[in-house]
């Protein structure tokens, strides 16, 4: 078998069971690190899972936004380790990019991932003083990134900050609240089971900052509807939120077509390139 069709064959499982150690590191391995440089294991907070890296982009685009990517995993398994080689897709293309890690089930439960999100957030805005934000989520995180930016209760200085820092929020394949929850370990995490205001789609009160939500429409773990009415709640609102779907894409090939190696012709990493060149380094617009 030829290497890019062997790692197709893995890739899917690692992304969604983290602990497969041996397609992760063939995954970095072939990776190139030119286009960046890397600050690993940097602390936003006090507790373990409470760090994050910097991968700084060695031609960085002028005045462009830092792209925060925030895993996912179910709430309970990823890591910011996984993703080498979404930092390399977009530090190529002259973004510097950030990646967090949060506490997981069953240390953490709802709202303690949003809160370590929110700060993973802030911290990254103080390390880029100046530099306006735009944060991206894949199936839980884009949850957790969404949220954190609904709830700016969770944000550290609450919305005026968030206002400040966050210029848009690109959400992958991202469980909005469409359906109630119904098992474990979902249950345990949330409480409330996705029907108060743990969901998204109950949280649609506030200016938020411009969405573009991706998802495909071969997704049967998270269902394209959750990015959809999402989208239309907010829209209704007077928001800015943008759907666009994928067919020839699953719940992991989202975030799978930002590396180099598996982009299948997709546009979807193009697609958030320009969302994120669209609302360049506005910020506190939408908050107005």
């Amino acid at each position: 078998m030829k290497r890019p069709l062997l790692l197709a064959a893995v890739f899917t499982s690692f992304l969604i069971g983290a602990a497969a150690c041996a397609p992760v590191k063939i995954l970095n391995t072939i990776t190139p690190s030119g286009s960046f440089e890397r600050d690993k294991d940097m602390s936003y907070g006090q507790l373990d899972r409470q760090k994050l890296d910097i991968y700084r982009a060695e031609n960085p685009r002028p005045n462009a936004p830092v792209l925060v990517f925030v895993h996912g995993g179910s709430w309970d398994s990823g890591s910011k380790d996984i993703y080498k080689f979404l930092g390399q897709g977009f530090t190529s293309e002259g973004f510097d990019v950030v990646i967090p890690n949060y506490r997981l089930h069953p240390e953490a439960v709802f709202p303690e991932m949003i809160e370590d999100t929110a700060k993973a957030f802030a911290y990254t805005a103080a390390q880029f003083p100046g530099r306006a934000l735009v944060v991206m989520g894949h199936s839980a995180g884009g949850y957790n990134s969404l949220m954190a930016v609904m709830r700016p209760e969770f944000y550290p200085g609450g919305a005026a900050q968030m206002c400040r820092q966050i210029a848009g929020v690109v959400a992958l394949a991202a469980p909005t609240g469409v359906v109630p929850l119904k098992e474990q370990p979902y249950i345990t995490i949330f409480p409330e089971r996705f029907t108060g205001g743990d969901a998204p789609m109950n949280n649609v009160t506030a200016p938020m900052p411009p969405v573009f939500f991706g998802h495909g429409l071969k997704d049967t773990t998270v269902y394209p509807q959750n990015s959809q009415m999402l989208a239309q709640k907010i829209s209704a609102r007077g928001g800015k939120a943008h759907v666009k779907t994928y067919a020839d894409l699953n719940h992991i090939d989202v975030v799978k077509v930002t590396s180099k190696y598996f982009d299948a012709g997709s546009s979807l990493k193009s697609d958030v390139i320009d969302f994120i060149d669209n609302v360049g380094a506005k910020t506190d617009d939408y908050c107005q």
